[in-house]
């Protein structure tokens, strides 16, 4: 069976984001295993500064390397908003290739309010664009897991617009 373990920085504070991804969760139990997991949010003495960016994401991107190697091996994707676009059907076929390749397990990296470090989007095997426009942080895992679902329904050849 596919898993997915879907890493971010932050935790979702909003009850009805958190219901959100536990309903998604919840209708892939037939299709694949999903976890979303968290790590800390590094707090920053001042986030205009470069160095002090650059020094929140490094330490954001290690934290998520170091959940990332604990969930075991799979294949790295960073979510980029300068990452490859691609539709509903695309990402099923995509997954479903990687799948008839071998991979049975997708690793998806959601940064905090800054991003993710270049260090930790370099050693992705795939940077992907949710979409170019911006949306709030806490609404990226929701995003992510429906599509996730819709995903599976595609390769399924069941209805998807649900």
């Amino acid at each position: 069976m596919m898993r997915h373990t879907i890493l971010q920085v932050g935790r979702l504070r909003r009850r009805f984001f958190r219901e959100a991804v536990d309903e998604y969760q919840r209708r892939l139990e037939g299709y694949a295993r999903v976890r979303l997991l968290d790590v800390p949010e590094e707090k920053s003495a001042d986030p205009g500064n470069a160095a002090e960016k650059e020094r929140v994401l490094e330490v954001e991107g290690r934290s998520l390397s170091t959940a990332a190697e604990s969930a075991g091996r799979g294949y790295w994707i960073a979510l980029d908003e300068r990452g490859k676009m691609t539709t509903s059907e695309g990402l099923a076929a995509f997954l479903q290739k990687r799948t008839i390749g071998g991979e049975s397990h997708f690793i998806w990296f959601i940064g905090g309010p800054m991003g993710l470090s270049e260090d930790l989007k370099g050693r992705c095997a795939l940077r992907l664009a949710l979409s170019r426009m911006t949306f709030p942080h806490e609404m990226v895992p929701m995003i992510l897991a429906e599509q996730i679902y819709r995903a599976h329904r595609i390769m399924r050849g069941e209805p998807y617009h649900l």
